[in-house]
């Protein structure tokens, strides 16, 4: 063998070798990224629910859109005071509303869509505080007689339907979770008194929490 071709095939394995030790450093460098990746992301808890689960959920139940108008017997259309409803708003009942007899209230709701329809001196901490009589009705046209009111939770505010509210939950078959109300508020056209009208759907696959319904007014 001449002494080109030892020449040539020294740098040969030379190459040969620079290329396999740079190859080696890229295995390193990628198994750094790789454990640091597993890292950041740990394993998700056995109980936790897919995120795409819960987004195709509320997706296809916030899909229906809420009528401006409730779906009610002409007979309570009759009673309506300037044929004004209130624009409604839906929310999931919850296993509290059930154990405390009262149907929790968004503040958010509340303020925006309810109290358009209140007089001054309703709003007036000391009525309001102390529940005003309000007739609720379902979309057959039955009255329950409740109660409306502002309560405080520590510092925290809160809104609610208190007394008969347990009576519409039981007579209608009402669950935590499963199903959703949707609330309209309007005046009674002979007495001015304030009134509800109360919808529902069920949903018995759902045997959790969801994202509440924006408030739109």
């Amino acid at each position: 063998m001449d002494k080109g071709s030892r020449a040539s095939t020294s740098k040969d394995h030379e190459d040969s070798a620079t290329t396999l030790e740079v190859q080696n450093k890229n295995k390193k460098r990628k198994c750094v990224v790789d454990n640091g990746r597993a890292t950041s992301n740990p394993k998700p808890k056995e109980n936790a629910k897919p995120e795409g689960l819960q987004i195709t959920l509320e997706s296809h139940i916030y899909a229906y859109e809420l009528p401006k108008m409730p779906p009610v017997r002409r007979n309570i259309d009759s009673l309506v005071k300037n044929n004004r409803y209130s624009t409604p708003f839906e929310k999931q009942m919850q296993e509290k509303e059930f154990k405390e007899y009262r149907l929790f209230l968004s503040k958010t709701a509340v303020k925006k869509l309810l109290f358009p329809l209140l007089r001054n001196e309703e709003l007036q901490d000391n009525v309001i505080r102390q529940g005003i009589p309000v007739t609720a009705y379902d979309v057959q046209g039955n009255a329950f007689p409740m109660q409306f009111k502002e309560s405080y939770t520590g510092k925290q505010k809160r809104y609610m339907l208190t007394k008969g509210w347990i009576r519409f939950c039981n007579q209608h078959g009402l669950r935590a979770l499963k199903d959703f109300v949707t609330l309209w508020m309007f005046r009674h056209k002979e007495t001015d008194g304030l009134c509800f009208v109360i919808s529902f759907r069920t949903f018995d696959y759902l045997d959790y929490g969801i994202k509440q319904r924006p408030i739109n007014n």
